[in-house]
C-alpha cells in the first residue's frame, strides 16, 4: 500500500506522517520530532519503543524486537502507529541543518586522537543541545558521525575527537591529511543522548573518544551533574587513550564536584589505579544503582555489557540507562 501513515506519539501528543519506504525515525526526524535514538543502524537498541496500535514492517534481513516493540530506524509504517515516549514533547524541535563548514583548528592530544574544530556559517542556524552529534558527508555521500564536544553557543563552532580507526577513510584523514581552512559537509544535529530531568545521583561511563559527548554534558550542565553527584568511569587499555586527562586531580579542578575513575584494561607496569573492564569498576564500586541514572557512550560492546550487567546486578532501572554507541560503519 502507498501513501502517508499517521504516527502519534503517547502520552504528550506530538505527531508526524511517515512514508511508504520511509523509516519512522528519518519521518520523525524530518518534522522536527526527536526520537530516541543513536546509531541509526539497528544495531544498540536506543531508538525502541513500545508500540500501542498500529503496524509496522522490516526490510527482509532485518529481525524485529521479540517484545513486539518498534525498531524506529528500521521499521517502516503499514498503517497508523501509536508510540510510547514519555520524554517526546508535543511540538517539534530542532531542525536538521546541512551546511558547509571550514575547519579551523587541530590538535593531537594523542598519536591516535585528533581534536577538530569546525565554524559554521551563522546564517546556517545550526545549533546543537549537549551531547548530540553531526554527519560529515563524504564525496561519495557516505557519512561519519561524531559527537560535538563543546558547549552549544551562537557562534556556530563545533568540537570533535575523532580517533583514527584502521582503514577509515574519515578518520585516517582526519588524523593525517586535514589541515585549517578545509571545507567539510555536515549535516545535524541528531541524537537524544541529552541530559533529562532528575534529582538522583549520575553515573557517566565512556570508552575512548565517547568521553567527547559527557564532555559536552559537563561544559553546559556542570553546577547541576555535581549537585546531582556525578562520577566519570573513563575507560582505555593504555593512559594515552585518556587523551583528555593530565591528571585525575587536574582534570577534577577543571570539572569540580564531579569524580574522575580512570580505568585501564592494558596498564604498562607501574599503574596503580583500576584496571579491567570499565563497567565491571563501576559494579565494583556501586553494586546498587536502583536510584542512579547512566549515561554511558563508546564502544558497542561496552554499552550492551554495561546495560545487560546494570540492569540484571544492580538494579538500574532500563529506562535510566542513556547511551550513545559508536560503530564503525556509518550511522
Amino acid at each position: 500500500m502507498q501513501g502517508l501513515f499517521p504516527i502519534r506519539v503517547a502520552p504528550h501528543g506530538a505527531s508526524f506522517e511517515c512514508a511508504s519506504g520511509q523509516t519512522v525515525l528519518a519521518a520523525a526526524i524530518s518534522a522536527g520530532i526527536w526520537l530516541p535514538h543513536s546509531c541509526k543502524a539497528g544495531t544498540c537498541g536506543s531508538c525502541e519503543l513500545p508500540m500501542a496500535a498500529g503496524a509496522v514492517g522490516y526490510a527482509p534481513g532485518v529481525i524485529p524486537p521479540a517484545d513486539g516493540r518498534c525498531r524506529t530506524c528500521q521499521a517502516f509504517a503499514l498503517q497508523a502507529v501509536e508510540l510510547v515516549a514519555p520524554d517526546v514533547p508535543r511540538e517539534p524541535g530542532q531542525r536538521v541543518v546541512t551546511a558547509a563548514g571550514r575547519v579551523i583548528g587541530i590538535h593531537k592530544p594523542s598519536p591516535d586522537v585528533a581534536i577538530v574544530t569546525v565554524q559554521l556559517p551563522a546564517a546556517s542556524g545550526f545549533s546543537f543541545r549537549p551531547g548530540q552529534y553531526a554527519d560529515v558527508i563524504l564525496r561519495d555521500g557516505s557519512r561519519r558521525s561524531y559527537s560535538m564536544a563543546n558547549r552549544p553557543g551562537e557562534s556556530g563552532v563545533i568540537e570533535w575527537h575523532i580517533r583514527r580507526m584502521e582503514g577509515g577513510r574519515f578518520s585516517t584523514h582526519a588524523c593525517e591529511r586535514l589541515k585549517e581552512r578545509d571545507v567539510l559537509r555536515i549535516q545535524g544535529p541528531y541524537g537524544s543522548f541529552v541530559l533529562h530531568e532528575g534529582t538522583g545521583p549520575l553515573v557517566l561511563l565512556a570508552s575512548g573518544t565517547g568521553y567527547a559527548p559527557i564532555a559536552s554534558l559537563l561544559h553546559s550542565h556542570l553546577p547541576e551533574m555535581a549537585a546531582r553527584g556525578a562520577v566519570l568511569y573513563w575507560g582505555g587499555r593504555k593512559w594515552s587513550d585518556l587523551y583528555a586527562v593530565d591528571s585525575v586531580h587536574a582534570w577534577q579542578q577543571r570539572f569540580p564536584g564531579v569524580r574522575l575513575v580512570p580505568v585501564l584494561s592494558e596498564p604498562d607496569a607501574g599503574w596503580s589505579g583500576r584496571s579491567g573492564l570499565v563497567h565491571q569498576a563501576v559494579l565494583q564500586d556501586l553494586p546498587d544503582l536502583s536510584g542512579h541514572e547512566v549515561y554511558a557512550c563508546g564502544n558497542p560492546l561496552m554499552i550492551d555489557a554495561a546495560r545487560q550487567a546494570f540492569v540484571s546486578q544492580a538494579g538500574l532501572a532500563a529506562q535510566r540507562f542513556h547511551a550513545d554507541a559508536f560503530v564503525t560503519t556509518p550511522r
